[in-house]
């Protein structure tokens, strides 16, 4: 092998390295700057009568003519205030929920007599997603796991995935 040679491979070498660090070690660092970002939001009150304000937010869909979506989950889940922060920084998203639907967040441990009610669909994890009709009956429950970018790896959802699943229940 001759110094061209040589060289062409180490840096091939140092590129494939460079690579592999970059994916194993690129989401750790995004994650540890997205979780100083949303550290310390208080999205969900957890002093709320959670039944009044289902009450509450039913009234205004039926007012409306939308849609209600819960969204189940509290202040120390990280994915919650992620998908939380996509909902509200993403104008897509913003925009949409806002045409569509009625939106209540409750926090997941206050609203045990919905959660309970609606066949306990927090046991697999927060958030959860809640679609309402109108005429109160639930259309769907949505885990939120499958709509995780880079399956879970990265602390955000994916918004296309997110906004294709709005319009669906819509």
């Amino acid at each position: 092998m001759n110094r061209r040679q040589a060289l062409v491979f180490a840096l091939a070498v140092c590129g494939a390295l460079g690579l592999v660090l970059s994916y194993k070690l690129g989401p750790r660092f995004y994650n540890r700057h997205r979780l100083a970002q949303l550290q310390g939001r208080n999205v969900y009150d957890t002093t709320l009568d959670t039944r009044v304000a289902y009450a509450a937010s039913l009234a205004r869909a039926q007012k409306e003519h939308k849609p209600l979506l819960v969204l189940l989950g509290g202040n120390w889940c990280q994915w919650c205030l992620a998908l939380d922060d996509l909902m509200h920084e993403n104008a897509a998203l913003r925009e949409y929920l806002a045409a569509h639907y009625v939106v209540l967040k409750l926090d997941s441990a206050a609203a045990k007599p919905l959660d309970e009610a609606w066949g306990k669909p927090t046991h697999h994890g927060v958030p959860v997603l809640i679609f309402v009709a109108p005429d109160g009956s639930v259309k769907h429950i949505q885990e939120t796991v499958s709509l995780e970018l880079w399956n879970g790896k990265i602390l955000s959802h994916d918004p296309h995935r997110v906004l294709d699943l709005l319009k669906r229940w819509a």
